[in-house]
């Protein structure tokens, strides 16, 4: 009986120790936590970024939109280090560019509604962004670029009216586009074939903006119609409004292209106030002096193009000069600017010439003969230089 009982005892205890055993492998490792919405939309936006790269655009927009809404759903109670904001603002703007791919593919495959409502998506998109890395000013860039991206696929897809108000959303964001402009006239005008609305909308965007550029547009429309007086009227409008070189240059141009050559040289007295360039003041010398010549006005003519050499050596216009005080038996100011003339370009026959001629008038025989015997050979002065030296020998 006792030895039963003993035996009982081991089996008890046996039963223990193995229990227990068998309780220390059952623990289990600390369970993970579950991933934070944090982290699942970095996973979604690394997702999203392969399948961009591998030009699955529809899945790409799948999980950049995953992407944006979990950190949508981590905003209320993320804290400032995990920077959700800037992250949202990224993966919109992933988003946007994921539908300018879309509409670019649809564009090319001759898709042009489809494209046009992808590019307005993109530009809607970056409309909304308050902006963090994004400036206001790159924002607006990106948006005047999709608005041109959605007239330009309408034009292509015939939807010209379509196209105008796209172009309008342009000119928004850059009032005063010259090229914008001239795209809406040109699709009236060539596409539409409203003559009357071409000028007239040309003529009201000007009026509201009262932007120089709208208005030198206006003049040239007139101008390459035929209207020369009409465009004279928006060229001084435009003037008016904006007195720089560049306007005045334009206008002062177009007088002298309906041959008012006064009021060209008007217009190019008031630019030379206010340039300090002396190459752009010699150039406008230059072009008065043309004008002059043009009125007959010889003496103001060699007075402008003094000033013009004055300014800037130009052998054209040295010789130029040279070539007047010829006419006047001026020998001393003859040899001075043939001597210009040789000085900036020694290849001008014409002026060893003139000034071969001049020394020979003044007796200078030898310094003649130098000049004169350089030319014999040249085909259009040559003759002319054996003539004098005939007269020396």
């Amino acid at each position: 009986m006792k030895r039963y009982a003993c035996l009982l005892t081991f089996l008890l205890t046996l039963l223990l120790v193995m229990s227990a055993c068998s309780t220390n492998k059952q623990v289990e490792e600390p369970v993970a936590p579950p991933p934070t919405p944090i982290e699942l939309a970095e996973a979604a936006a690394d997702t999203a970024a392969m399948a961009f790269e591998e030009e699955d655009y529809f899945r790409a927009m799948n999980y950049f939109n995953q992407s944006k809404d979990l950190y949508l759903q981590a905003q209320p109670t993320s804290a400032p280090t995990d920077s959700v904001d800037v992250n949202i603002e990224k993966i919109q703007i992933n988003i946007a560019v994921t539908y300018m791919r879309m509409a670019n593919e649809s564009a090319q495959s001759f898709i042009y509604d489809e494209a046009i409502n992808e590019y307005e998506s993109a530009a809607n998109i970056y409309k909304s962004l308050v902006p963090l890395t994004l400036s206001a000013t790159e924002r607006d860039e990106y948006v005047a670029i999709l608005y041109r991206n959605m007239a330009l696929t309408a034009q292509n897809g015939g939807q010209f009216e379509r196209a105008l108000g796209y172009y309008d959303s342009v000119l928004q964001y850059e009032p005063g586009n010259a090229d914008i402009l001239m795209a809406k006239y040109s699709i009236l005008k060539n596409e539409i074939k409203d003559q009357v609305r071409a000028f007239q909308v040309l003529k009201d965007y000007a009026e509201a903006s009262q932007d120089h550029n709208a208005y030198l547009v206006l003049a040239n429309a007139y101008k390459d119609e035929g209207d020369t007086n009409t465009a004279a009227v928006y060229y001084d409008k435009a003037m008016e409004l904006e007195q720089n070189e560049a306007v005045y240059s334009t206008v002062a141009d177009f007088y002298r292209g309906v041959k008012n050559y006064g009021k060209s040289n008007e217009i190019l007295e008031q630019m030379v106030a206010l340039t300090e360039d002396n190459a752009s003041i010699a150039l406008a010398y230059r072009v008065m002096a043309d004008n002059y010549d043009k009125l007959n006005n010889t003496s103001k003519k060699i007075e402008y193009y003094g000033k013009s050499l004055d300014l800037e050596p130009n052998a054209d216009v040295a010789l130029i000069l040279a070539n007047h005080w010829n006419k006047q038996k001026s020998w001393d100011r003859v040899i001075t600017y043939a001597t210009q003339t040789l000085n900036i370009d020694s290849s001008k026959a014409a002026a060893y010439l003139l000034r071969g001629n001049a020394y020979y008038m003044k007796k200078s025989y030898n310094a003649a003969k130098s000049d004169l015997q350089r030319i014999v050979n040249d085909p259009t002065y040559g003759n002319s230089a054996s003539e004098i030296l005939k007269r020396i020998d």
